[in-house]
């Protein structure tokens, strides 16, 4: 009974010279089907076309550091901002990464296009080829064919699908260093929109900040008419006049909330794809799929018996 049990342990074992054997008399398969693979991850990496990263280094804009007011408190309640310039830098990043951007980077005539309809990009002439299905270069007109709830001229909405996967802006809090990276098919188009991007984020947040020094000013010049105190009536003024100070900045700094540090640059390398790595993948996953296909043929389907997949 033993005996029985001991001969049924060694038969259920894996016999890996008998694998080796059988990998060995399909040597030829294995190579055939890996170089298949390669051969078609090859192809598919050269139709991949180049991406280019342009990236910028940014700090917070200091405008009122030295600003320490003794109505921080009341200016608080008032709805006043006193100079704290981290939550403009939050401010801005949440705007980048909003559809609101979108609205903004519409307004220069050749930034759509050059999201939703780019084919390629002409290193000779440093210009873009447009899909012409897509976008009629010559007469500045959608001509792309789509179908309800989609628009021939890209909505915001669909824009910024699209958008969103070709930024990236991340915040170093600890040493105060936010990082944004835009990647195009042209060099050229992603110095350009990173340019933009910052320019569109600051102008964003100083208006926001414009218009909440406008409303917090009509507020405390309603209450300087209310209160009949003389000392609240001082406080009052004393933050209107912050808050001209503040608005007055807003308005004649270009970059309120971030300012730039490394500028964007046109990259001469690219950034993706990585050839050699897709090809190298390619060629390990046909390796381990003719394996696989032999053992399954081995064990699977004639268990114990030596096979050749060419004469299966």
């Amino acid at each position: 009974m033993q005996r029985d049990d001991l001969q049924d342990t060694y038969d259920d074992e894996i016999d890996f010279r008998e694998i080796y054997s059988t990998l060995w008399l399909n040597k030829k398969f294995i190579l055939i089907l890996t170089g298949v693979f390669a051969v078609l991850t090859a192809i598919y990496s050269l139709s991949l076309a180049n991406l280019y990263r342009s990236q910028a280094l940014l700090v917070p804009t200091s405008l009122n550091s030295n600003n320490t007011s003794q109505y921080s408190a009341l200016a608080s309640v008032a709805g006043v901002n006193l100079g704290d310039s981290s939550p403009d830098v939050t401010l801005a990043i949440a705007f980048i990464n909003s559809k609101k951007i979108i609205n903004q980077l519409i307004k220069h005539e050749s930034f759509l296009p050059d999201l939703m309809a780019a084919k390629k990009w002409d290193i000779k002439s440093n210009s873009i080829i447009y899909d012409d299905d897509l976008y009629d270069k010559k007469n500045k007109k959608w001509v792309r064919e789509v179908v309800f709830p989609f628009q021939q001229v890209p909505s915001e909405q669909e824009a910024f699908k699209l958008f969103s996967k070709q930024i990236n802006i991340t915040e170093d809090e600890k040493k105060q260093l936010v990082t944004l990276s835009v990647e195009h098919i042209s060099p050229s188009v992603a110095q350009q929109w990173a340019e933009w991007i910052i320019d569109e984020a600051n102008t964003m947040v100083a208006n926001l900040r414009i218009e909440e020094a406008e409303s917090s000013i009509n507020y405390l010049n309603e209450q300087i008419k209310l209160t009949p105190y003389a000392e609240l009536r001082t406080m009052f003024f004393d933050l209107i006049q912050q808050n001209t100070q503040h608005m007055m900045l807003a308005k004649v700094t270009n970059h309120y909330a971030l300012t730039i540090i490394d500028p964007p640059l046109i990259p001469e390398d690219k950034s993706k794809p990585n050839r050699a790595l897709i090809v190298v993948l390619g060629t390990f996953v046909g390796i381990m799929l003719s394996i696989l296909i032999i053992l399954v043929r081995k064990y699977g389907l004639h268990k114990n018996n030596k096979i050749d997949i060419f004469k299966f």
